[in-house]
């Protein structure tokens, strides 16, 4: 079973370590087995893999990966994924944008109080005075 796991992390073209870390495994994991897989282990390799064909790890037989179907799937809740994220990002760039302006609002009326201010205690004119009225 070891070689076919491999075999398919070759074919994802990721390492060992980043198999193992996917899956939540521990390190060495890959390294260290000899045998069949737990269930339990099996259930989250085919959780984070769903395209992996379960019979061909456990036995050999059949296609490493199932048919398109699944892999399509996946792909179409991903892209669903990913299209959410952009749009989510956008609103979030615009709430920036818009909170960029209202700071620089802000910034500009702090400037103008600073000023008067400024101005009242030249003039001898207490700025708490002036605040009240």
């Amino acid at each position: 079973m070891k070689e076919r796991l491999c075999e398919f992390l070759a074919y994802l073209g990721i390492g060992q370590t980043k198999f193992e870390e996917n899956v939540g495994l521990s390190r060495g994991f890959v390294h260290r087995l000899t045998g069949n897989l737990t269930l339990k282990t099996l259930d989250k390799i085919l959780a984070k893999y769903p395209e992996l064909n379960e019979d061909w790890l456990k036995t050999g037989e059949g296609e490493m990966l199932k048919k398109n179907e699944v892999v399509e799937q996946k792909n179409e809740s991903e892209n669903e994924i990913i299209f959410t994220l952009i749009e989510k990002n956008e609103k979030l760039n615009q709430e920036i944008g818009a909170l960029r302006n209202e700071n620089q609002n802000l910034k500009s009326k702090i400037d103008e109080y600073e000023l008067i201010r400024k101005k009242t205690v030249d003039m001898g004119v207490d700025s708490k005075q002036v605040a009240n009225e």
